[in-house]
């Protein structure tokens, strides 16, 4: 079989609180292939690094691609991150995460140059360039066991003075509403992402009719935020008012995030964009109920034309950004 040997090659490298996908590329926007390890234990960063290399090298001998061929990685974390300094500041669903070098980590680990930011920009970094909705101010909301943003502005991703603009999850829409992971009250993240969802409707079903338990007690599964919109599309009063409720919510601190930044385009991501269009309608509804009169009930909202790969596609882009970087200074 004929090889890419000797081809230019980038990575990209995807990594939450369940699983790590691991993509390569030898152009921008273009994935060749993509491997997904979707264990559920919490891994330390040490051993994620020997998770990592260990997949690289078994995807790289599949190709018959060598290391010196990688321009980089990028890599994609889940949670608040310093791109400058190439370090996890803290794993807000990942313990035993805070002030990690990961970059440095890798690199060292792997003789590949290292980037990495937050999952969410990288996101937004990938809708931004393959996405499709023109060169506007965007909002890359992702959507899944948390909520997290990622902001593009002026062509560039956005992080703030502090390296963690975006975290829109921890808005908080309702006064004391649900505990947070993060400490507080009522923020978006408790009562719209698809963990609370679920959280949301198996507390109600113990006490409320809903085909949910049917359906759920029918096959023993514990339910999921895709079950609670699969049952409120078939007209189940609970699921719709839960559905209802999470989508109220997330167009509260939409609109708010709007009306700040005046942004073009949101973009709905994550888990939760595989909802498509039942989600995007009912966010856009109120959303722009909740806009003020003017030029910003112009922003367009949209769902993810591409959840699943998004993060990967940014992850690319940021290394192969960074090899350009390298290139322009002369860096070997």
């Amino acid at each position: 079989m004929q090889t890419a040997s000797g081809r230019k090659f980038a990575l990209g490298c995807d990594i939450g609180a369940t699983k790590v996908s691991l993509a390569l590329a030898f152009s921008r926007g273009v994935i060749e292939e993509r491997v997904v390890d979707s264990t559920r234990r919490m891994r330390k960063p040490e051993s994620l690094v020997s998770e990592v290399s260990a997949m690289i090298s078994s995807m790289l001998g599949r190709k018959g691609l060598s290391r010196s061929d990688c321009v980089g990685i990028g890599v994609a974390f889940a949670g608040p991150v310093s791109f400058t300094e190439g370090k996890v500041i803290y794993g807000t669903n990942i313990p035993g995460w805070d002030d990690i070098p990961l970059a440095g980590m890798l690199s060292d680990a792997l003789s590949i140059p290292a980037s990495i930011m937050n999952d969410a920009n990288v996101g937004a970094l990938g809708e931004y360039r393959h996405g499709g909705h023109g060169q506007g101010d965007l909002l890359y909301v992702t959507i899944s066991t948390g909520i997290g943003a990622g902001l593009v502005i002026g062509g560039r991703v956005y992080e703030g003075s502090s390296k963690v603009a975006g975290e829109i999850g921890h808005t908080t829409v309702a006064e004391n509403g649900p505990s947070c992971g993060c400490g507080k009250r009522g923020c978006l993240e408790t009562l719209s992402s698809g963990l609370s969802i679920a959280r949301i409707a198996s507390e109600r079903m113990r006490r409320e009719t809903s085909s949910l338990i049917d359906r759920a007690g029918a096959n023993g599964e514990t339910v999921n935020s895709a079950m609670v919109f699969e049952e409120a599309r078939k007209g189940d009063m609970l699921s719709s008012e839960i559905v209802e409720s999470a989508c109220r919510y997330l167009g509260f601190a939409l609109a708010g995030a709007t009306m700040l930044m005046s942004f073009s385009t949101i973009v709905l991501g994550g888990g939760m964009a595989r909802e498509g269009e039942y989600l995007r309608k009912r966010v856009e509804f109120y959303t722009r109920k909740e806009l003020a009169r003017g030029p910003n009930e112009k922003v367009r909202i949209l769902v993810s034309r591409m959840p699943e790969r998004v993060v990967d596609i940014g992850a690319i882009e940021l290394a192969f950004d960074a090899a350009s970087e390298r290139e322009s200074h002369g860096a070997v």
